[in-house]
């Protein structure tokens, strides 16, 4: 692949956002296989139950299945074209001296955007493995350690990044206050956050009574530090905005707990159903009030993102092109984890209770407004990585 670098702002590791965005609209169109391909036998549809439903299906249902797979594969693609793009920039970056003049620093917890994209390459290869291998599911049981292993990892990495920035902040008195008038410092808390649902999937498709205890065991265990660092810098973020201003430039990261609390509330429902259908510890009832409660938190941080944002011109300047730092990338988060999150309110909650019909009108009412929130993601992401990252960039090359 050629290497000519377009870029319009220097690198740094924001832009692995780039490809966490592009390997999150993955995740949307999987939730189409999901929710309406039928899969009696194991907690997520696989190549036998997507081909029995496109061979037996219904005109719309075979639509739906080649707009899905179409969607997941094409940004599969995009995702790990825009990883390899980055590490290349990384590894010339740190050459340069990029990350000695990186630690020490506010910024030093942009590094847990690599963990943080990686994670998300490990659930992107999970998916392209179930919708696309045959017969993968008889030997999941064996992926499934391996998995966790590579999660555990990350785990480890990200945690390490963070201690040692946080007792060098601590140690050293470097923190600048006056720097951190915005969400940024929540970015370690949405790593683990993805560390945490990725590690929690085992207990939601193991049978396996030992798989499950470990997933659990793990998953829980990186669950407290997303949700302490996300608590705690969401306070001493406000806080500091609201004594110094809101940072323009960073004013994506309003939205950063957005994503921390998709990611959190799937990694709640995979342990609950592991604790309960699986060893048979809690009775689970069905979601929905947590679901809405998730959900309305969700759409309360995008009021309040986008609120101050209005007033600063800053979504109008988006739109024009006129904002070239990397931080913009965080704007894709959002729009994906909102239409998750929809996806499994309507399905997990509204029609979990009864109160919609799966298929009905008011089900695709509903849905309806999760895809158009999927296609604004889709058409911010493209437009984003022309701009910033490429002047032309058809697949499959990116430059």
């Amino acid at each position: 692949m050629s290497q000519t670098n377009t870029t319009q702002a220097p690198w740094s590791p924001l832009y692995f956002l780039s490809s966490l965005g592009a390997g999150g609209l993955i995740v949307t169109f999987f939730m189409f296989l999901l929710f309406w391909v039928p899969h009696p036998d194991q907690a997520i549809p696989v190549f036998e139950d997507i081909l029995a439903a496109f061979t037996s299906g219904t005109i719309m249902m075979k639509t739906g299945i080649i707009i899905a797979t179409s969607g997941i594969l094409f940004f599969a693609i995009r995702h790990f074209q825009l990883l390899a793009w980055n590490f290349s920039h990384y590894r010339q970056w740190k050459a340069d001296g990029g990350l000695s003049a990186l630690e020490g620093s506010n910024a030093h917890t942009q590094m847990l955007a690599i963990p943080l994209t990686l994670a998300m390459s490990i659930n992107a290869g999970f998916m392209l493995g179930a919708v696309f291998v045959p017969q993968l599911w008889s030997v999941v049981e064996m992926l499934f350690p391996l998995a966790m292993a590579g999660f555990l990892a990350l785990g480890v990495w990200a945690l390490k990044l963070y201690l040692h920035f946080f007792s060098q902040m601590l140690s050293e008195k470097k923190f600048q206050v006056t720097a951190n008038a915005s969400l940024a410092q929540l970015l370690p808390g949405f790593a683990f956050a993805m560390i945490t649902v990725g590690l929690s999937a085992p207990a939601a498709m193991s049978h396996n009574h030992i798989t499950v205890g470990v997933s659990i065991v793990l998953a829980g265990f990186f669950f407290i530090p997303a949700v302490f660092i996300t608590l705690l810098k969401l306070i001493i973020g406000i806080g500091h905005m609201l004594e110094h201003g809101a940072n323009r430039a960073a004013l994506p990261t309003l939205w950063v707990g957005i994503p921390i609390l998709t990611t959190l509330t799937i990694a709640a429902l995979r342990l609950d159903h592991g604790l309960s259908h699986t060893l048979g510890l809690s009775e689970s009832t069905t979601p929905l009030m947590f679901l809405t409660i998730m959900f309305s938190a969700q759409l309360f941080l995008i009021l309040l993102g986008a609120a101050v944002m209005k007033r600063m011109g800053y979504i109008r300047s988006v739109l024009k092109g006129e904002e070239q730092t990397p931080v913009v990338f965080a704007l894709i988060c959002p729009g994906v984890s909102i239409s998750i999150m929809m996806h499994f309110l309507i399905n997990k909650g509204l029609v979990a209770a009864g109160l919609v019909t799966k298929f009905g009108i008011a089900y695709w009412s509903f849905t309806a407004l999760a895809i158009i929130v999927q296609l604004l993601s889709i058409w911010l992401l493209m437009r984003l990585t022309r701009k910033m990252i490429c002047k032309a960039c058809p697949l499959p090359s990116l430059a």
